[in-house]
Parts: structure tokens; C-alpha cells; sequence
């Protein structure tokens, strides 16, 4: 039967893929982010501990390492208990420029319980992580290839790590680099300030017992908590214990609800697949009726009639899975590709048995959902109307509303579906839109972070970047020169602020503010234009002399219709007040933070004024200086990398690369969602206007023109357009509020948003009454009133 009637078998199999195959993908990028065990031994039964304290409102906290010992000797129901705690690493020697990596100090026997071993050297020995052991470093694969050209040589290495001398004894595995990204692992060494309980530094992971819960390892370790509450009640107070899976620590909270909303938006897709399929169902199923009553007057019973047709609809839901499956395959290689800069290393979106046994029960019950219905009808035909010699085929009303009900269902997912990828669009379009005036493509970035041992304090900072700065400058083709605290669009540091005269004793109603420490030149560096006063010189930020220079929207928030040069303000950190600040200049607004609609009135404050460890280079020029830049800052320190090296547009762009990937995302399937749906729709109409062909030809006959049977027949189209509308907007609009309360910069609900997405919507579903609804309007009578 299916070959018989190929062109619709082919239709049913196309639709079927595309929703298939986009919930597969899905699936499969959802099970290896929330799912999938980490890819080390007893992944399953991996575990992360940490400390909370609700009664301060404190979710989750790390754990000290005296407590970390003293969870170790208590707990039955873990094998293992180790910490870790990660930082800055910058490696150096001689011969070799110094380099800044991702480094992790870690409990000596964490790569036992990981069952990890090295390629190269040795691992952790249990006598590494004790006092006054000679430091140790283990490398990753790719430091090892990158930095030492997969060098046998290097086992045994002296080095340098933050400065302080180590020995280099093993190298990790290729593609192992745990916790999260790391790039170095040496041993965690007890020191005076880690022996204090109080100080929460480690990341504690554990390996469950065999057959042991989840939850009997947290009841075990709560009790524990509440021993050393009692025992330690200055440092333990009210601590409480939290365990939970790997990947609930780190892909949960809103990275986990992206997921499974990307999973429910595919869902809608395949759920409008499945009501377009069941509408070709239902109207196939008029034209077999004849079929039917004959298998039944021949003595075929309901069931074994429901039987045959639910077999062909699953037979058609697999041969569109199997079609479907490479497109999911496809969809995830280009998933891969584009997040493979931003996703940490043990997420692998492969496919595996979990995703081919989500596949194979899809293909089942998709074939099951939108056959059961047509099958159901189907199987009860009126024997003495369609057997009767040359009768037409019969239909009925109940046929016709049910179809009529799959089209409503169709439009209001699809309505969901193009109100988010509208909202993903416009929130696109307001970041692309950001900082227009930046040269992005002629700044080079790269950070510098001083160790605080040598650097101590802004004064030396100061000093290092008076002898930077020139020297950067002078180099050939470099136009500006500046230093600021964090790069447009990256955020900003918040405070609260107090004006002058208008003092807040309360600090909860004290208002906030984003504020950007930088160096006298960045607005030029940046293109940002200054619209009053001055920009910052070698004098603002010292002590009598503290300035500020604040944006027009800031200006406005705080001296409405008032010039902000000259008045007076100061910061609150941690609820200490800082010095009085002068506002020397008003320049023209820059979006700072990118990841929230609604950001604080920014402001900027001089390096002098507030020195910070870490700073961000700015460099203007003709071509890329960036090895320059390099040469010059190892000149002046030999111990000090210039790290994060990029082009701005490049760091621009990986600021923008979630919505990127789901704004693509979401047009694909709101794009697929309204291509069915217009479809599905044009199909109904069609199939109703066929079975009216003689009422059309007598109305016709007796006096009806073109437009009354173009609105006769896009009538029932347009109702059910309307009501499709209704229920989806009700559905999309706590939808929309569900997106925008994530952290990704997505405004709120825009009634421009709406309105574009239903009118156009609206206009699609109405081309799609009018094709049929024109054809019916150009019917001769004559053949219209003979047409069987």
C-alpha cells in the first residue's frame, strides 16, 4: 500500500524526517550536556560536595579542606573524597616565553579515583600533597604538544609555575583535562591560610559506593555537617551539605533549562509533524473507505483493521526516522562545530545507545500519535452507504472538525515557536546593533595579571604600565593605546553610589551603579565620543584629586536636566563609603554588559583611582601588532604573559555566540513549524473544497461569483487561523517570560515582536486558504455538477 500510493507515502516520510530528525539532535545535544555520565571510570557514580547555608541564602559554597578531612574520615557510603581548586597558572623557563594556562591543585589522589593514568611520566603520589613536598606539575595533552612539541624530554623538567619553581612528571591523556578545561594539575600543598575552616576554597568531587543513591550519601554527609556544627559552631554554623551529580553542578540551573527548552521547541515541531500527518491520514482515509467496508463485509474484525493501518503508519514513522537520522546527524556536527570554542572538554555531542533507543521509541510512537485516530475512523465504515454501486465517497462533519482541530493545534505551536526565534532575532539584531561606533576590527585586546607578590600594590602597577604604554605606542602602525577593567560589552564592576547632599542610610535602597576603570586615552582608543568636559590625565585618581567621568544615560538618571560636570558622588564597596568624586566629563553611551536588558547607569573611574590586578590592553592600528605587543610586555617582565590575545571583533563575537547558535536554531524550527502548518492547512482546505465541487458548480451555476466562493471557501480557513492565533499567543506569552529571565540578554515581551510574528503568520496561512479557495472559484459549473 505504501508503494502503491507513493507520492504520499514520500510526503508523509519527508515530514515525519524533519520532525524526527530535529527532535534527535536535540535529544542528543540534551544527553550529552545533562545526561551522559563523564568519560572516566564509574562516571555515573561521580559526585560533587558542596557546602551551603540557606540561612544566610547561600545555595551552594565550597567546602574547606579540614572539612574536607574530616568528611573523608566520617563517610561509609563514598569511596573517595577529593578537592580541588583552580587559578591562574602562568608557566615559565628559560629558552621559553612565559605562557598563562587554566591550573588546577588538586588533592594527590584525584586521578586514582578518576582511574586516570598519564602517557607520559607519573601521576600524583600520595606523599605529593603533603607539607613540605617538592612541587610537582602535570600537563595536559595539548600543553604538552603546543608548548613542548611532544617532547620525551620533558619528564623531569625544572620550571617555573606562578614564579615558584616545580618539576614536570607526567602528561595527561588527549582530551583529558578535568575538571573543567584545565590545562595544568600540581598538587595541593596544606598551608597556614587553607588550614583555616573557614576559608571555602576546594571543589569536592566523590565517587559513590556501588548500589549506593544519591540521596543516602547526602543524608550520610548532612549528618556529618551537623556533628561538626556542634564541634566548630564559629566556622560551621548552619552549614549544611549538598551532593549532587557532575552535571547538575555544572550544566544545571538556566544552562539546564536552555536545554530542555531547545528539546520542548522540537518537541512543538514534532508534534505539528504529527498533526500534519494525521490530517493526509484522515483525508486518505476517505478515499480507502470503500476498501475497508469491504475487508469488513468480508469479515475482517475492527482490531484487525486498526491493526493493518497503525502497522502502516509506524512502517512510514520509521522510514522517516531513517530518513530523519541523517539530518539530526548533520545538526549536531554543525552544533558541534559551533559551540567547540566555548564547551567544556567531557561534553562530546555523539550519538549513543540512550539516543538511538530515544530515536527507535520516537519513530514508534510518532507513528502510533498520529495514526490511532485516522485508524479509529477507518475502522468503522457505513457498509450500506459506500457499497452501494457507484456511490461516492462518504465523509462526515466529525472528519471535518477533527481535521479542522489538528490545523488550530498546528497554528498555535507554530505561533510559539516564530514568537521565540522573534525574540532571539530581535535580541540579535539590539546586540549587533551595540557599540556601532567601536573599530573592532583595527583594536587588539590582551589581559594582564600581576602576582601579588610582586605587584602589590597600584602604585607598581601604575609603574609597569608608565613604562608599557609608550613603548606600545611607539611601535609602528599603533594609533591609541589604553587600559581598561573590562571590554565593552563584557560587564562592569557594580557599586552602590551616593550624591552629594543626598544621602541613603539605608543600604538596600541605595542605588547602583556599572562602573569600568581605565586609562586616560580609552575613549579615543574606543571611538567613544566625549560630549562634555575632559577625559581623564596623569592627575585624576590621585589622592584630592579623585574623577569620574560618566555616561549620557547616566547623567540624565542622576542629574536629570542638569550638567553632571562638576557634581559630586561616592561609591559604597561592601558597604564602605569611598572619597567624594568630581564628575570631570559626560561621554555618549556604550552597552557594557550585554547579558541583561536592563544594566545599571554605567560610569568610569581612572587606574590611578582604583588599581586593579587585572587589566585589559587596548590597541589601536592599522594591521594586527599582537606579537609586538607581546615582545614588548615579556621586555619588561620576563614572568609576565600577555594573556587572551584577539582581535575586539573576535572577543565581539564570542560574546554573541549563544545567540547566535540560537537564533539559527529557533528560525529552523519555527521556519520548518510554519511550512507544515501552511501545509497542512492548504491540504484541508483543499480536500473540503474538492468534496463541495458540485455545490460550487450549482452556486456557480446560479449566480455566484468569483469573490462570494472565494470567501465561501477561505472561511472555515480563516476561523481556524484566528483561533490557532489566539491559543498560541497564549501559550507563547509566559514562554517569552520564561526566556527573558535567563541570562542571556534576551529582552522581555516586545509587542512589536508579537505583532510581526502574527501578522506574519496570518498572511502565510492566509495564502494558503487562497490557493484552493482560487481554484474553486475558477470551476466551470458544467464539470463541477458531473464531477464524481
Amino acid at each position: 500500500m505504501i508503494l502503491a500510493h507513493r507520492w504520499f507515502s514520500a510526503a508523509v516520510v519527508v515530514t515525519l524526517a524533519l520532525g524526527i530528525g530535529l527532535n534527535t539532535m536535540v535529544f542528543t545535544l540534551v544527553n550529552a550536556v545533562l545526561f551522559k555520565p563523564v568519560g572516566v571510570a564509574g562516571g555515573a557514580r561521580l559526585v560533587t560536595v558542596n557546602c551551603r547555608n540557606l540561612a544566610h541564602g547561600r545555595e551552594s559554597m565550597r567546602m574547606s579542606l579540614p572539612d574536607l578531612r574530616d568528611y573523608r574520615a566520617q563517610a561509609t557510603r563514598l569511596e573517595r573524597l577529593e578537592g580541588a581548586t583552580d587559578e591562574p597558572g602562568v608557566l615559565s623557563e628559560r629558552g621559553n616565553p612565559a605562557q598563562a594556562f587554566h591550573l588546577e591543585q588538586t588533592t594527590a589522589g584525584l586521578f586514582d579515583m578518576l582511574q586516570v593514568r598519564p602517557v607520559l611520566g607519573r601521576g600524583f603520589l600520595p606523599s605529593d600533597d603533603q607539607s613540605g613536598a617538592a612541587p610537582v606539575l602535570l600537563l595536559s595533552y595539548g600543553v604538552w604538544k603546543d608548548r613542548y612539541g611532544s617532547s620525551p624530554d620533558v619528564i623531569g623538567r625544572a620550571v617555573h609555575v606562578n614564579e615558584k619553581p616545580a618539576t614536570i612528571v607526567g602528561v595527561m591523556p588527549k582530551g583529558f583535562r578535568f575538571p573543567a578545561n584545565t590545562d595544568l594539575w600540581m598538587p595541593l600543598l596544606p598551608t597556614a591560610e587553607l588550614e583555616k575552616r573557614d576559608n571555602r576554597s576546594l571543589q569536592v568531587f566523590a565517587m559513590l559506593k556501588p548500589g549506593v543513591k544519591m540521596a543516602q550519601a547526602d543524608e550520610e554527609l548532612n549528618a556529618v555537617a551537623k556533628r561538626l556544627a556542634a564541634q566548630y559552631p564559629t566556622t560551621n554554623k548552619d552549614l549544611s551539605v549538598l551532593v549532587e551529580t557532575f552535571h547538575q553542578h555544572y550544566n544545571g540551573g538556566d544552562i539546564r533549562v536552555i536545554f530542555l527548552l531547545m528539546l520542548s521547541a522540537v518537541g512543538f515541531v514534532l508534534l505539528i509533524a504529527c498533526a500534519n500527518v494525521a490530517n493526509m491520514m484522515l483525508s486518505r482515509a476517505v478515499g480507502r473507505q470503500r476498501e475497508m467496508s469491504i475487508r469488513t463485509a468480508l469479515g475482517a474484525s475492527r482490531w484487525r483493521v486498526v491493526r493493518q493501518l497503525l502497522i502502516e503508519s509506524v512502517l512510514l514513522s520509521v522510514l522517516g526516522g531513517l530518513l530523519g537520522l541523517s539530518l539530526a546527524a548533520a545538526g549536531t556536527h554543525w552544533f558541534d562545530l559551533n559551540t567547540a570554542s566555548v564547551r567544556p572538554y567531557w561534553i562530546l555531542f555523539q550519538m549513543d545507545y540512550g539516543v538511538f533507543g530515544y530515536f527507535s521509541a520516537l519513530c514508534i510512537l510518532s507513528g502510533l500519535l498520529f495514526g490511532i485516530v485516522p485508524a479509529l475512523r477507518s475502522s468503522r465504515p457505513n457498509l450500506n452507504e459506500v457499497l452501494k454501486d457507484g456511490a461516492r465517497s462518504v465523509g462526515n462533519r466529525g472528519g471535518g472538525k477533527l481535521s479542522g482541530t489538528l490545523v488550530v493545534l498546528q497554528f498555535a505551536l507554530t505561533l510559539v515557536l516564530l514568537t521565540g526565534a522573534g525574540i532571539f532575532v530581535h535580541s540579535l539584531l539590539l546586540h549587533l546593533d551595540a557599540n556601532r561606533f567601536l573599530p573592532a576590527d583595527q583594536l587588539m585586546t590582551g589581559s594582564i595579571g600581576f602576582p601579588a607578590d610582586r605587584y602589590k600594590d597600584t602604585d607598581a602597577r601604575q609603574r609597569f604600565f608608565d613604562q608599557l604604554l609608550p613603548r606600545v605606542a611607539a611601535i609602528p602602525g599603533v594609533r591609541h593605546v589604553a587600559l581598561t577593567s573590562s571590554l565593552p560589552g563584557n560587564g562592569s564592576a557594580d557599586r552602590g553610589i551616593e550624591l552629594d547632599g543626598e544621602k541613603t542610610a539605608v543600604q538596600t535602597n541605595r542605588a547602583q551603579v556599572a562602573m569600568v576603570v581605565q586609562s586616560p586615552g580609552t575613549f579615543a582608543a574606543l571611538n567613544l565620543p566625549l560630549l562634555l568636559g575632559r577625559d581623564f590625565n596623569e592627575i585624576d585618581g590621585t589622592q584630592n584629586h579623585r574623577a569620574a567621568i560618566v555616561t549620557r544615560r547616566c547623567a540624565e538618571h542622576f542629574w536629570p536636566r542638569q550638567n553632571a560636570v562638576g557634581k559630586r558622588f561616592r561609591l559604597y564597596d561592601d558597604n564602605k563609603p569611598g572619597d567624594w568624586i568630581t564628575v570631570v566629563g559626560v561621554s555618549a553611551d556604550m552597552e557594557q554588559d550585554l547579558s541583561t536588558s536592563n544594566p545599571n547607569p554605567l560610569l568610569f573611574v581612572p587606574y590611578r583611582q582604583e588599581g586593579w590586578d587585572s587589566m585589559a590592553l587596548l590597541v589601536q592600528a592599522n594591521a594586527d601588532p599582537s606579537s609586538t605587543v607581546r615582545r614588548v610586555v615579556q621586555g619588561l617582565d620576563a614572568e609576565l604573559p600577555l594573556r587572551e590575545v584577539s582581535m575586539l571583533s573576535a572577543e565581539l563575537d564570542r560574546q554573541l555566540w549563544f545567540l547566535h547558535v540560537f537564533t539559527t536554531l529557533f528560525l529552523g524550527f519555527a521556519g520548518i513549524g510554519m511550512l507544515m502548518a501552511s501545509v497542512g492547512l492548504y491540504a484541508v482546505i483543499a480536500h473540503a473544497t474538492g468534496r463541495r465541487t458540485q455545490e460550487i458548480g450549482v452556486r456557480i451555476a446560479l449566480g455566484a461569483n468569483a469573490r462570494d466562493i472565494l470567501l465561501l471557501v477561505m472561511r472555515g480557513g480563516v476561523w481556524q487561523i484566528g483561533i490557532g492565533l489566539v491559543l498560541g499567543l497564549g501559550a507563547a506569552i509566559p514562554a517569552v517570560r520564561l526566556v527573558a529571565g535567563l541570562p542571556l540578554g534576551v529582552p522581555g515581551m516586545d509587542p512589536a515582536v508579537i505583532a510581526v510574528v502574527s501578522l506574519v503568520l496570518t498572511a502565510v496561512g492566509m495564502f494558503a486558504c487562497w490557493l484552493p479557495a482560487r481554484r474553486a472559484a475558477s470551476l466551470d459549473p458544467v464539470k463541477a455538477i458531473r464531477y464524481e
